[in-house]
């Protein structure tokens, strides 16, 4: 891997990652084409990190006041105080509670089909079908949602349903980040509530499973000659993810979600004839 392709892999696991296009399906298609398929694994590391790296710049004031909540609530039911009381306390709590309730699922479902997983990831067919769905998804939340119930109101039973959505955007050609907008936007939540819990449920989903990978990957190790390469692809998906959440909000705002449903469907389409064809 060049440094050329990996600043491409770079950018498109960045802008991908948070866009609701799939980063996942649009790797598969990015690796094939440009014949990348060499160390995967402590590339995908990260270019994972990187992305992580642009959600907590974006959002630093919140990410600090969700740390600082976190810290009071264990301070508090070590002293004590009942759970319920203590994530009750004030809205960032209530945001950690939020926050590891949807992760639950997410994890659960990860661990569970990742041996079906392993398997879609080689198939063009897969792929395409999946981003074919992620259209369908993004168009039917944005046709039936309200918009109207900000972040605070959001209960369990929403987040734990964002939460089942992001674990099936394990499968490639699901989006992640289109899947757990659109849910949130079909309980009714404002569209930058929507998008801005979506990107911070990323966070521990992103941290899990690049602790899950980080074995294999001291296991693997480095080569020197590909240190410039992986360099400059975290670099990549740190600029563009910063820039794709920015691109989201925006298109949200302008109620132009549909673009990327659009988006979808051409390329699952375009896809799944490949696949056929057998290029």
């Amino acid at each position: 891997m060049d440094v050329v392709k990996a600043v491409v892999l770079g950018m498109a696991q960045g802008l991908t990652e948070f866009l609701p296009v799939s980063s996942s399906g649009h790797l598969v298609i990015m690796r094939e084409i440009l014949k990348a398929q060499e160390a995967l694994l402590s590339f995908d590391v990260l270019v994972h990190l990187g992305t992580l790296a642009a959600v907590v710049l974006v959002f630093r004031r919140d990410v600090a006041r969700l740390a600082s909540a976190a810290v009071g609530v264990a301070a508090d039911v070590a002293r004590g105080t009942s759970f319920g009381k203590a994530i009750s306390r004030d809205d960032w709590r209530k945001m950690v509670f939020l926050i590891i309730v949807a992760s639950i699922p997410t994890a659960i479902m990860g661990l569970a089909l990742e041996p079906v997983v392993q398997r879609l990831f080689t198939s063009r067919l897969a792929v395409g079908i999946f981003l074919v769905a992620t259209g369908l998804v993004l168009w039917l939340a944005d046709r039936v949602s309200t918009g109207r119930i900000p972040l605070g109101r959001l209960g369990p039973l929403g987040a734990f349903c964002i939460g089942v959505a992001q674990g099936l955007a394990v499968v490639p050609g699901f989006s992640r980040s289109g899947a757990t907008i659109s849910t949130g936007l079909l309980f009714g939540l404002r569209r930058d509530d929507a998008a801005r819990f979506s990107f911070l449920l990323s966070i521990p989903v992103i941290l899990g499973a690049s602790a899950l990978e980080l074995p294999d990957l001291v296991r693997a190790g480095l080569a020197k000659d590909l240190a410039a390469p992986f360099l400059a692809g975290a670099v990549a998906s740190i600029v563009s993810g910063y820039v794709a959440i920015h691109l989201v909000f925006s298109a949200l705002r302008r109620r132009r979600f549909m673009v990327f449903a659009l988006y979808t469907w051409i390329v699952g389409a375009a896809v799944i004839a490949w696949a056929f064809l057998g290029a």
